[in-house]
């Protein structure tokens, strides 16, 4: 059985090395719950083309990285797939990365030039395409260990409360008011109009 004073010690080192990252979270998913979503700054380019758009994602993604060449623009750091545009009925390249991201799709007046959309995320859109797990995956694996320490953190707060008999009634009610809270609130948000 692991000693009272050894647990402590863990609680506090599990509590400390997920701190920051569990305060990222929180801030980010706070401000997005209440509708303050992050500014993206973008600019849209014209590109002529020497035949019409082409719909293979390997060609549009050379396209696009000329382009980006051509106005000093490093390309964006993540993957680039072909996507259906229902209103437009074409397709497009989606170029994703955690730097910036593009689209670039088929003019609408003329098979002859294709439209890039390019996407600068801000800080907090930085930090909210992390916390939408769209970081890299070190940053992703990090994660799931910071949610497996979360929860050993909350395990180990519990067995010291519930360890230390003058605190055990304190931590159960804590833990029953919770528990009720939780299910009312889910009950109420998901059942009731």
């Amino acid at each position: 059985m692991i000693k009272r004073y050894t647990l402590m010690k863990l609680h506090m080192i599990f509590a400390s090395v997920v701190f920051p990252i569990t305060v990222m979270f929180f801030i980010t998913g706070a401000l997005y719950i209440t509708d303050i979503k992050p500014d993206v700054a973008s600019e849209e380019f014209r590109i002529e083309l020497d035949q019409p758009f082409p719909a293979d994602a390997k060609q549009l993604k050379e396209i696009a990285a000329k382009e980006l060449a051509r106005r000093n623009i490093s390309e964006p750091l993540g993957r680039y797939k072909l996507k259906w545009d229902s209103d437009l009925q074409a397709n497009y390249l989606f170029w994703d990365g955690e730097n910036h991201w593009l689209k670039i799709r088929p003019s609408s007046s003329n098979a002859h030039v294709a439209v890039m959309k390019f996407y600068d995320p801000g800080i907090y859109s930085r930090f909210m395409s992390l916390h939408k797990g769209n970081g890299k995956d070190s940053f992703n694996y990090f994660v799931v260990a910071m949610a497996i320490t979360m929860m050993l953190t909350l395990f180990s707060g519990v067995i010291i409360g519930i360890s230390l008999p003058k605190l055990r009634p304190m931590v159960l009610y804590s833990m029953g008011t919770g528990t009720l809270l939780f299910f009312g609130l889910m009950f109420y948000s998901q059942f009731v109009a």
